[in-house]
């Protein structure tokens, strides 16, 4: 199942992806599952690039807090009901998790 819906997510272009109006919408389920797989590509691919830092602590504050799929799932529902503005799915899942894992330093 997992591996289905990684393929699924790498597979779909940004002009396909799931809007934030779509993620409210859909079965919680597969809404929770969408927002597992775009925390995990975001954390889990490495990518060459300046960011491996941030993956870091995004991990470890996941890990160590504790987050599950449900608190995850309520987090990023919450965050698109309270930023409208945001109309990427994937775009309001990077947020939501930046606002509950917020940069060293910050």
């Amino acid at each position: 199942m997992k591996l289905a819906l990684l393929l699924v997510l790498l597979s779909v272009s940004p002009v396909n992806a799931m809007s934030a109006a779509e993620l409210l919408k859909a079965d919680k389920g597969f809404a929770s599952g969408y927002i597992f797989g775009a925390i995990e590509y975001q954390i889990a691919v490495a990518c060459d690039d300046d960011v491996s830092v941030r993956r870091q602590e995004i991990r470890k504050c996941l890990v160590d807090g504790k987050f599950m799929s449900q608190q995850l799932y309520g987090t990023v529902i919450s965050f698109i009901q309270t930023h409208p503005e945001q109309t990427s799915a994937v775009g309001a899942i990077v947020q939501a998790v930046d606002e509950i894992c917020p940069r060293s330093g910050r």
